[in-house]
């Protein structure tokens, strides 16, 4: 299913945040989940791993996502993510200046930011030029601690 963005009624598609953890079979995995549908954009999300390691999963993934056409994204690391030729980066709060990031990335890089549960970061974001922000999380999770949980229902849009 594809569905509409409410405010400007154009598709929206998937984006897809890998585990911790892209060993064993993930390339596989991830080759199914883009080949059942659109999907704009996958992040590698390797927390608390060496750059090496980091490094060599995306030389996996990259072209898994180039055969389907979409964006590979890298988390935290715009210096990364330019070394390994990422179509984008995802920046924390504290990963660095987005721009910076476009600095290294060029305009035609993918920036996000997040936001955690302000509207306010998400202006500041879009003023500093980021293509895309994102809120939450949203439900608990154990990838990472959470100061800042907006509800289900919250909307940006409110």
């Amino acid at each position: 299913m594809i569905l509409k963005d409410r405010m400007t009624d154009t598709a929206c598609q998937l984006y897809l945040i890998s585990p911790l953890d892209c060993g064993g079979d993930f390339v596989d995995r991830l080759a199914r989940a883009l080949d059942a549908g659109p999907v704009a954009a996958f992040q590698l999300r390797m927390k608390d791993c060496l750059e090496d390691e980091v490094i060599a999963a995306a030389e996996r993934l990259m072209p898994v996502c180039a055969a389907h056409d979409c964006a590979f994204i890298l988390n935290d690391s715009a210096k990364l993510a330019q070394r390994i030729g990422a179509d984008g980066v995802h920046l924390g709060r504290d990963d660095g200046s987005i721009a910076e990031a476009r600095r290294l990335l060029g305009p035609s890089g993918q920036i996000g930011a997040s936001c955690h549960d302000s509207r306010h970061f998400s202006m500041e974001a879009g003023e500093a030029g980021a293509d895309y922000v994102a809120f939450g999380a949203f439900y608990p999770t154990t990838t990472k601690e959470t100061a800042h949980r907006p509800e289900p229902e919250w909307r940006f849009w409110s």
